[in-house]
């Protein structure tokens, strides 16, 4: 009996510790996208109402946050959030949700992309895959990758060493398999320890690069030149490899203090191909052959190398949803938050335009503007041409206005013309909106010296400005003249004003007219 107790209880001793170590040996668990997603968008906080989104580099961010829903088992649990966008700030994302929490967070870097893929067979054997675009008879033979994707990538075959698509052929690298590591979705990873297996419904947010948005008005300016009818649209970009489907979208507008964030973009990218001149880069001979038949998007013009071809960049798509869906807006503390009523899909690389809201028969007037420097010179100038109206509700307004471009129109011989397009910086309710859209070619100044002294006793000059009006309706003028902290204005024709710390000459010029300002500046 002694004897078997032992036994059993050094199997017991033995058994213990693998049990111990298989309960919490780790598990990998792969979540491959949310069941339902919300994305708040911040504008670029570096971007004034006058300079549109550079798609090209969008300057914004965004705060996604995703449900997901998935089953652990006990142990150690490396959990996989696939899909992720690929700009995440990492050290931004919250996991909640997890019954024992986050022990670590990592994000996966190793993004499937053509120079991943070069990359992860250097030195290794493909196959090239070549055809040509006179006959169509397809060739196939193996070569190995001697470059890395960043400056030209050398091939080497039975043949000898050539550059990748500089023989003249249409050709291809193919590959056996995606190399290991390789994740052909964006990853945040985490680490977390299970007791006891569940199905939990996690919260992850995190910050993410690559998006931004602005507000575009539409202003139709009425027969009479009083009134204008104002349209609005949020205009989203989002630059990111990811598109969320069907997602609660936000904006916010104003500009929340937010440092620089190193993000560790995904190895990724296209394949940089050169081509060097012929008997330089490959040992094969060359022959001609008519492009012009496999590439006819190209009839008409030089064809382009085919590197070049490989490297066009597709237009961001525009998407403009209906009229009837506007956005709600809401406060934020101090800043505006824009709610999309319906889910919409935030696609990767492309834009998307939802509308804001309509105002109509807002009253504005239109003047004619320009600083200038009191004892200047100017030629005959064209005026600046900028709509001004009230943001207050008494007025057709009474709104936020987020920053954004404005285009104006107005209707002549029973067409819509384009009167010009400036800017708005964001404007709070009940503030005075001022909007210029282009210079006028028929209201002009002219800035010019009568008469010069400088003595022991005296030095000043003598200026007249000039304001011509070869339009047949009158101008209302705004010109503010700056000078120096010890320069003094005299002699006055007109009284000024001051606005904005300068003096201020505000008259009305009627129509085929001019008005003079002549003053002095004297010099202390």
């Amino acid at each position: 009996m002694i004897a078997r107790a032992l036994i059993a209880f050094l199997m017991f001793a033995v058994a213990a510790p693998s049990a111990a170590q298989s309960v919490w040996a780790r598990q990998l668990v792969i979540s491959d996208g949310p069941s339902s997603v919300s994305v708040t968008v911040y504008r670029d906080p570096r971007r004034t109402g006058d300079n549109g989104m550079n798609l090209n580099y969008l300057g914004g961010y965004a705060l996604i946050t995703e449900q997901r829903t998935i089953t652990l088992p006990a142990g150690e649990v490396d959990l996989r959030f696939e899909g992720v966008a690929g700009g995440i700030i990492p050290q931004s994302a919250i996991v909640t949700g997890l019954p024992d929490g986050v022990i670590e967070k990592n994000r996966d870097a190793a993004l499937l992309s053509p120079s991943a893929l070069l990359n992860g067979y250097l030195g290794r054997g493909v196959t090239i895959r070549r055809t040509s675009a006179v006959t169509g008879e397809t060739k196939e033979f193996d070569a190995q990758i001697r470059t890395d994707a960043s400056g030209g990538v050398v091939l080497q075959t039975a043949e000898g060493f050539e550059a990748l698509q500089c023989t003249g052929l249409n050709e291809t690298i193919v590959y056996p398999a995606v190399p290991e590591g390789l994740s052909a979705k964006p990853t945040l990873s985490v680490k977390s320890r299970v007791a006891t297996p569940t199905r939990a419904t996690v919260t992850l947010s995190y910050l993410a690069t690559g998006f931004d948005w602005q507000a575009n008005y539409v202003a139709d300016v009425s027969a009479d030149g009083k009134k204008l009818n104002l349209f609005s649209w949020v205009t989203l970009a989002n630059a990111d490899e990811t598109s969320f489907t069907n997602a609660q979208t936000q904006t916010v507008a104003g500009q929340p203090n937010k440092g620089r964030d190193n993000v560790a973009r995904s190895t990724g990218g296209r394949i940089s191909l050169r081509c060097w001149p012929q008997a330089t880069t490959s040992d094969i001979m060359v022959k001609r052959f008519d492009r012009a038949r496999n590439e006819s998007r190209f009839a008409g013009r030089a064809l382009p190398a085919p590197m070049a071809m490989m490297e066009a960049e597709s237009d961001m798509v525009v998407v403009t949803a209906a009229k009837s869906v506007e956005t709600k807006q809401e406060d934020l503390g101090d800043l505006k938050l824009y709610r999309i009523p319906v889910p919409v899909t935030v696609a990767s690389q492309s834009q998307k335009q939802v509308a804001m809201f309509e105002k109509s028969a807002i009253p504005f007037v239109q003047i004619y503007e320009a600083e200038i420097w009191a004892d200047d010179y100017r030629d005959a100038t064209p005026l600046v041409t900028t709509l001004r109206f009230q943001n207050k509700k008494r007025d057709g307004l009474g709104l936020a206005l987020p920053a954004g471009k404005l285009v104006a129109f107005k209707a002549a011989g029973g067409e819509r013309l384009l009167l010009g397009e400036g800017g708005i910086d964001d404007k709070a309710i009940g503030e005075e909106v001022e909007v210029s859209i282009g210079e006028s070619p028929l209201v002009r100044y002219q800035l010019q010296a009568l008469e010069n002294v400088d003595n022991e006793n005296s030095s000043w000059t003598a200026m007249e400005l000039t304001i011509t009006n070869a339009s047949r309706t009158a101008a209302q003028i705004e010109i503010k003249i700056d000078r120096d902290d010890e320069d003094k204005l005299s002699k006055l024709s007109h009284k000024l004003g001051r606005k904005d710390g300068k003096d201020f000459w505000k008259v009305t010029v009627p129509a085929n007219s001019k008005r003079m300002l002549t003053y002095r500046v004297v010099r202390r």
